[in-house]
């Protein structure tokens, strides 16, 4: 498992732009987000990106992200 801190992961993402927006929708919505290396996923030299967020809004984060998933 790793740690990030204070930090949990609420989505892992294969492209930068991808994170960025799923960040920008976090952030838009009222919850402090920022992206970090999924480290101990990476392939063929690919890393995956990971959203963080604080402990305290990760259930709601999740629920944002599951409604604004197609």
């Amino acid at each position: 498992m790793e740690d990030y801190g204070l930090l949990v992961a609420v989505a892992t993402v294969s492209a930068a732009a991808t994170a960025q927006g799923v960040r920008n929708l976090l952030q838009d919505n009222g919850i402090r987000a920022t992206v970090g290396p999924a480290h101990a996923e990476r392939r063929g030299g690919q890393g995956r990106l990971r959203i963080l967020v604080f402990p305290e809004d990760a259930g709601r984060a999740y629920e944002l992200l599951c409604t604004n998933t197609f």
